[in-house]
């Protein structure tokens, strides 16, 4: 009875034991290729962006990165209107191995983005998109159409590149500097004195 009991123990132990380590261990320096994730409809709405793409799945798999914190300061802070001129921006870049944010420029007329799209090199200087190595999926572009040039709450709509990357620009000087928390009530006995 001891051995069968013993033998169990083992069993149960070397079937758990890759579990818990594996639970355990950091897979943001492991490639995650998923394949059951497809695009097949290029239309992307800002709802659309955060509860349904391949880009949201591959960051809930991942660790935090630039384009989720960029993210989520927008959701988290009210947001001044955008005006005409030239606006610097964040521009972030995610694939399902990595994400890379970026600092740029962009002109904004009529309240509408304006090619070319301009990043920041190292030494201060800016090189276009497209100088960058970018380029635009023209499938996507056709069916955004004029909808991708809009900016909404200070973010761009999500935009697909040729080598399936996903970006968008986030216009940061017009974030709000605090967060809009909602006022606690106090207790009725504070209230109502």
């Amino acid at each position: 009875m001891k051995r069968i009991l013993f033998s169990a123990t083992v069993i149960i132990l070397t079937s758990i034991m890759p579990m818990s380590i594996l639970a355990q261990s950091d897979s943001s320096s492991i490639k995650k290729v998923d394949s059951s994730i497809a695009i097949k409809d290029p239309v992307v709405t800002d709802t659309a962006a955060i509860k349904k793409t391949a880009d949201t799945v591959s960051m809930v798999a991942t660790p935090m990165n630039c384009y989720k914190q960029w993210l989520d300061a927008f959701a988290e802070r009210s947001v001044k209107p955008i005006t005409d001129g030239t606006q610097e921006v964040v521009i972030a870049f995610k694939s399902k191995e990595s994400c890379h944010c970026y600092m740029g420029k962009v002109e904004i007329a009529g309240g509408k983005i304006k090619s070319p799209l301009y990043v920041q090199t190292e030494d201060g200087g800016f090189k276009t998109f497209v100088e960058m190595g970018k380029k635009l999926d023209p499938d996507f572009l056709a069916v955004q159409g004029d909808a991708l040039w809009s900016v909404t709450n200070g973010m761009s709509v999500l935009f697909q590149t040729v080598d399936q990357e996903y970006g968008r620009i986030f216009f940061y000087k017009a974030l709000n500097k605090n967060k809009q928390a909602h006022k606690e009530a106090p207790s009725p006995s504070d209230l109502l004195k």
